[in-house]
């Protein structure tokens, strides 16, 4: 069973309507508008509720939805707006192919979005009304794609400007983009020990080090424990005790034991950590074992 987001223009409700009951009579879950929305209440906040209760995108692609350029018809802002919001939290996307706007062009940025997706025809079991056949493609497309949110590809790609040492547009780009809320935890540490790193650890003043460790602090109540109670351990370390600034943290056992219950420091952030460290530094070793 599949939670199922269902994107369709309103001109294509009837389809939609058959679509839907296809799709509930094999046993999935379907988000659809007219069902979810009730009058009065706000439209965009329930769309983005909706899709992301879902696994998977099920686009109604036509004409009225994503545009055609020959016809030189415009592509629907709800349903543009719900693609975006698709892709951003990483949903699978699987178009239904209702006329040819998917083959000729489809409007404005659709035309790039899907080119490389697979679509399915599904003119004929609208005809027939035997759906079975579509919902079947229908899984069995999603079970071969791969996706990630937009979220994580930003992320990921500040995360190689972190390891190979590009600093600056390690945040630079995290700043153009408003994550999610959870991957905020995860955007904060990535800035935390980008702008760590390129300050020095050995050219911290106390303000700067008290800045640093109360936002470290803040983190150990996310899913970035572990890493920040890392980083704690190194300005305990090497900044606080060499310059004999005092501190509230937590001796290095003290911290590590405190997130012996949490998911482990990720491999590249402690990789990126250590470049703050001496080179003879057992560390890394210590707070392994």
């Amino acid at each position: 069973m599949r939670n199922i987001f269902l994107s369709y223009s309103t001109k294509d409700s009837d389809a939609a309507t058959k679509i839907v009951e296809g799709l509930k009579a094999a046993g999935h879950k379907v988000w659809f508008a007219p069902n979810k929305i009730l009058g009065g209440e706000n439209y965009a906040e329930n769309i983005e509720e909706g899709i992301e209760q879902c696994e998977l995108f099920v686009l109604l692609a036509s004409k009225h939805s994503i545009g055609n350029k020959l016809l030189k018809v415009a592509a629907s802002e709800e349903v543009s707006n719900e693609i975006q919001l698709a892709k951003k939290h990483g949903l699978k996307q699987i178009p239904l192919k209702l006329d040819d706007s998917i083959v000729s062009g489809a409007a404005g940025g659709n035309n790039y979005h899907f080119i490389r997706k697979q679509w399915i025809d599904v003119v004929v079991s609208l005809e027939s009304g035997d759906f079975a056949p579509i919902v079947e493609q229908i899984i069995a497309t999603a079970d071969n794609i791969e996706t990630k949110s937009l979220d994580m590809q930003y992320i990921e790609k500040a995360e190689i400007d972190l390891i190979i040492g590009d600093f600056e547009q390690s945040v630079r780009a995290l700043g153009e983009y408003s994550f999610l809320d959870k991957y905020v935890p995860r955007v904060e540490f990535i800035r935390l020990i980008s702008n760590l790193l390129r300050k020095g650890i050995k050219n911290l003043n106390i303000s700067e080090a008290d800045e640093f460790t109360s936002e470290f602090q803040r983190l150990r109540n996310t899913h970035m424990a572990s890493s920040a109670a890392y980083m704690l351990a190194i300005l305990k370390l090497y900044c606080y005790q060499p310059k004999g600034f005092k501190n509230d943290i937590e001796d290095f056992a003290t911290l590590k034991n405190s997130v012996k219950s949490c998911k482990p420091i990720n491999v590249k952030y402690r990789f990126v950590a250590d470049k703050l460290l001496p080179a003879d530094s057992q560390f890394a070793v210590e707070w392994l074992i």
